[in-house]
């Protein structure tokens, strides 16, 4: 029986609806197992496209004909994105100590293993169901391929970010997304009369749906890495976890651990250190992030007027009202923002800012000890008020990573406040003012009758003169700055992280570089354009998220969008070099110079603007760039021609280039050399390919 051509067409159109939600959902999903940080979404998507660029090869050799084989092919991507999820919160105890930090290979280890079967698949499928298509004697391009593939991926990124992501935890969301694909192929199993494999699949897919819409389940499988689970919420910017042991109750958020109640140290540092140092009549203290537990309370012996708390997500504060650990109080107003454009739009001066978030190890906290942030604080900041943060500390020896890390803040610090001292103990704190200021912190408190239950006890047998001049001596003038775009902390903590895994990723780069090296000697031309493009696009859409992060600081909600704008402009540049081109090498080279042209207008903004873009301005630049990506695809399959069989080929240069710029660019490139370096290196690469299309033989 001939094969329906309608069937084919929309089980492509559910692949990308699955393929897309399936790999924003466990973006998430590896955010919070390795705490928010942004490098790995690099290697998620690097390892992603890359096995979507070998299966795309496998299809040159292994072929599907039959439709049976074709139905399960797909009853398989549709729900095995279930137990991968399951497979993802479950494998790291086994791969990693719990509790440890994992290292760069144990990372891309973990997620290759976890991901592979499902990337390798749905990159196999989509040129298999152009062969199966042909095979039947339908009529079917390589660019309209391409084309109903981007429906499906678009469809599958709009849904996500704009309704899934709000309303439904990841197993429901993949419950909703593989709908399209077990809905098709039942209906193959029953139209080509395979009744034996419908009974069998119907038995696999009401499993897959009682376990999938599971509550309880689902919680249950996160047991592992949290232990006790209070109550479990997942909202648009972050994983939140309540954990009670005893009668202490932790805070997670996207896999890390935020605060703890009954952590009095911690509160009393963070308070007293900055509050200490004011005069009597404080009157605004801002807050960002930090005040949950014991924090206010302490806050409250200062009798300030007005306390403005600043967390980002509003649902952390619903939970810790709900279980008593956030009360009401006169002069609180608590405000569910990002801490850094609060302090951009308010025009309120504060006696004291005090920050409480993580250390700087991502892009996402780096960007509250930049020069940029602190020029903002000391504008918000009363004549003679305080900046206070600290970082996590050292035992008694200062190595010469943290002795470099220390540095580059105190010196950020000193281009905007005249004097800066740093407290070593628990955590090392900076406070940073105009006023004087001074060491001697239950002096001070005593003075002012203000009682603690851990400094005026234990602060002069934890900072001792000899640890206060050993951070003192340890401070190097000559240490580089922190910036937004050139974040010299994310490289320290770069190099700290190779170093506590004593491993280095030079022997990956080399042989990474030599195996694209020799893939790009054996591929044609055309493919060498597709291969360089992809590497343009994804290097770019690496950029505009660290970008956005940096600006607006909740990339974990918009990198659905950025991923979806990033499709959504592949789609009108696929149609327009289907139906309006003449398969030409100018168009081709019409292409390469707006890619280009769209490359260095980032780095000219990055170099001499680095204004703070609203952010449609980075939707239409993702939209951009991906459009002439996208034209590039039909244009160069049509040159090599139809006949040639070139999709497959077509689709894996295009794939590993994408693989390779998110690699280097968002896993090495940004955090070593910073965000203008990169962009340089992107651009010499597309001048480089420009050239080779300028001035090889006509194809």
């Amino acid at each position: 029986m001939r094969v329906n051509k309608n069937l084919i067409v929309w089980s492509i159109i559910g692949t990308g609806i699955s393929s897309v939600t399936t790999q924003l959902v466990t973006i998430r999903e590896f955010i919070t197992q390795f705490h928010g940080n942004e490098i790995t979404i690099a290697l998620v998507l690097f390892v992603w496209l890359l096995f979507n660029g070998a299966g795309s090869l496998l299809c040159r050799q292994f072929k599907v004909t039959g439709i049976s084989l074709y139905s399960l092919l797909i009853l398989f991507i549709a729900i095995w994105p279930f137990p991968q999820l399951i497979i993802i919160r479950h494998l790291r105890d086994i791969l990693m100590l719990h509790g440890t930090s994992a290292g760069f290979y144990q990372i891309l280890l973990y997620v290759g293993i976890t991901t592979a079967p499902y990337a390798i698949l749905t990159g196999y499928i989509l040129p298999c169901s152009l062969e199966l298509i042909k095979a039947n004697y339908h009529d079917f391009t390589s660019g309209e391929l391409y084309i109903t593939d981007n429906i499906g991926d678009i469809l599958g990124g709009v849904i996500f970010s704009f309704i899934l992501v709000y309303r439904f935890n990841p197993f429901k969301t993949i419950a909703i997304t593989s709908g399209i694909l077990i809905l098709i192929s039942l209906c193959m199993f029953i139209r080509y009369k395979k009744n034996h494999l419908a009974v069998v699949s119907l038995m696999i897919i009401a499993t897959f749906y009682i376990y999938a819409l599971n509550q309880d389940f689902e919680r249950s499988t996160l047991t592992g890495q949290y232990g006790d689970i209070l109550k479990y919420k997942e909202t648009p910017i972050g994983r939140l976890v309540i954990t009670k042991e005893a009668a202490q109750h932790t805070f997670w958020e996207s896999g890390a651990p935020l605060y703890s109640t009954g952590d009095i140290k911690g509160s009393e540092e963070k308070v007293h250190y900055p509050l200490i140092q004011l005069d009597n009549d404080i009157e605004d203290i801002l807050l960002i992030s930090g005040g949950i537990g014991e924090t206010l309370s302490e806050l409250s012996k200062y009798h300030p007027k007005n306390i403005d708390y600043v967390e980002l997500d509003p649902a952390l504060i619903d939970m810790a009202k709900a279980e008593g650990l956030i009360n009401d109080r006169p002069g609180l107003n608590i405000i569910s923002m990002d801490g850094r454009a609060w302090l951009k739009q308010t025009r309120k001066r504060y006696d004291a800012i005090i920050i409480d978030l993580p250390d700087p190890d991502t892009f996402q906290m780096n960007r509250f000890y930049t020069a940029e942030f602190f020029r903002l604080t000391r504008e918000k900041l009363k004549q003679n008020g305080i900046l206070s943060f600290s970082v996590n500390s050292y035992e008694n020896y200062i190595s010469e990573i943290i002795k470099k890390k220390l540095s580059s803040i105190f010196n950020t610090l000193t281009q905007y406040y005249k004097n800066v001292i740093i407290i070593p103990g628990g955590e090392t704190f900076f406070i940073s003012s105009e006023r004087t200021l001074n060491y001697d912190i239950p002096s001070l408190l005593r003075k002012r009758s203000i009682d603690t239950e851990y400094i005026q006890y234990y602060y002069y047998g934890n900072v001792t003169n000899d640890r206060i001049n050993q951070v003192r001596g340890s401070i190097d003038s000559k240490e580089y700055m922190n910036t937004d775009y050139e974040p010299r902390l994310l490289n320290i903590a770069y190099k700290e992280w190779f170093s506590k895994q004593n491993s280095s990723p030079g022997l990956f780069l080399f042989v990474t570089g030599l195996i694209g090296l020799a893939y790009i000697i054996f591929m044609k031309k055309e493919e060498f354009i597709l291969f360089s493009s992809g590497i343009a696009a994804m290097s770019a859409e690496m950029l505009v998220i660290y970008c956005f992060q940096i600006i607006y600081g909740y990339v974990y909600l918009k990198v659905g969008i950025i991923v979806t704008a990033f499709l959504f402009g592949l789609l009108p540049g696929a149609i327009a070099g289907t139906i309006f081109t003449q398969k030409k090498r100018s168009e081709l080279v019409i292409s390469e110079f707006f890619i280009l042209a769209l490359l260095i207008c980032l780095f000219i903004w990055v170099n001499f603007f680095k204004t703070d873009l609203h952010q449609a301005w980075f939707i239409l630049y993702s939209i951009l760039i991906s459009f002439f990506c996208g034209f590039q695809f039909p244009v160069a399959a049509g040159i090599i021609g139809e006949k040639m069989s070139p999709v497959a080929g077509c689709i894996a240069a295009d794939l590993a280039g994408a693989a390779l710029g998110t690699l280097f660019a968002g896993a090495f490139l940004v955090p070593l050399a910073g965000i203008h370096a990169t962009i340089i290196v992107v651009i010499s690469l597309k001048i480089i390919s420009s050239m080779s299309l300028l001035f090889s033989k006509k194809i």
